[in-house]
């Protein structure tokens, strides 16, 4: 259904709660270490290249920068509030009842604008409380809480029904963890936010979210090439996806560069994608991903690269019976 050899992939995803989704967004994550300006400038050239769907988070520290660029380009005339799908995420440090809320003003606050379009839960371990530390440690452990991502998800439902956001998903959750999701609370998550590529292809994660009706967004469709060197992971490290051969060779055949190919393969899949970038002619050429379209044996080529490599991990947490990358 999905693996159409025409180029016709539709431009976004409809939602279970009805809600449309533009399949390509910008991500913002690392942007960070990227001079404050740089952000804001990123964002004006995604939408001035047509990019209608913005993904950030609390724990990312660029939503003002991000917000006045949003600001800038409603005062130009050039998009509506409406026009955009904005997407933010909940900390893990405010995993508690009455921290959810906090979390989700403050995101708001700094985008200037009084609703999101979706809202995740960002992981589904928490982290203890201790002011405004994003990794709070004592003697070089992580501090994390036993609140219950299902509480944290009713806490969601709570929020999305006092209209501050229009829809609520989740990032990084298994199969197991939507299973009890799914199970045990009124509203579905709308979409799953997950690492994928060809080296890491989750099928089973893939089709049981399909199968749920839960939409998927692919973060690190490159592998997270920008990620600061001592993130990588050896010899067991996405980071130069861009570069294979296998992935090469069909963007020669196609005479699309490597990164619209790697794009491509979500879309064509039904799957939403997020590259980043702060480069205005990447920013555009992550655009042209709908002028051509992948065959069945490109799509088998690429998914038999898979070798389980994941860039985000978060393993100082990887004892805590939630962490999800078992």
């Amino acid at each position: 259904m999905y693996c159409m050899e025409d180029t016709q992939v539709a431009r976004t995803i409809q939602l279970n709660d009805g809600t449309r989704m533009p399949v390509l967004g910008l991500g913002t994550w690392k942007s960070s270490l990227l001079p404050r300006t740089s952000v804001q400038g990123a964002v004006e050239a995604a939408i001035a290249a047509g990019y209608r769907h913005i993904d950030t988070a609390y724990s990312y520290g660029n939503e003002v920068e991000i917000g006045k660029a949003l600001r800038s380009k409603m005062q130009q005339g050039i998009i509506r509030r409406e026009d955009m799908f904005i997407v933010s995420k909940l900390w893990c440090t405010h995993h508690a009842p009455e921290d959810i809320p906090v979390c989700l003003n403050k995101s708001l606050n700094d985008l200037q604008l009084d609703y999101l379009d979706l809202y995740l839960v960002h992981f589904p371990v928490g982290l203890k409380k201790m002011g405004d530390e994003l990794f709070p440690k004592k003697d070089g452990k992580m501090l994390t809480s036993d609140i219950d991502y299902v509480d944290v998800w009713r806490g969601m439902e709570a929020i999305q029904a006092s209209g501050k956001v229009k829809s609520i998903g989740v990032s990084n959750f298994n199969i197991l963890q939507l299973e009890r999701l799914l199970a045990l609370c009124m509203v579905p998550p709308a979409v799953n936010q997950v690492e994928l590529h060809p080296y890491l292809v989750q099928t089973e994660l893939i089709e049981f979210c399909k199968s749920k009706n839960i939409a998927l967004t692919a973060y690190s469709p490159f592998g997270s090439p920008a990620r600061p060197p001592e993130l990588f992971r050896g010899d067991t490290d996405p980071h130069k996806l861009l570069e294979d051969p296998v992935v090469a060779e069909i963007a020669r055949k196609h005479r699309h560069s490597t990164a619209q190919v790697l794009l491509r393969y979500h879309v064509q899949q039904g799957i939403a994608v997020i590259p980043k970038s702060d480069k205005p002619h990447h920013i555009l050429e992550n655009t042209k991903i709908f002028d051509f379209s992948l065959t069945e044996e490109d799509m088998r080529a690429l998914r038999g690269l898979d070798r389980g490599w994941k860039a985000c991990l978060l393993d100082d947490v990887k004892s805590h019976p939630y962490y999800p990358f078992v």
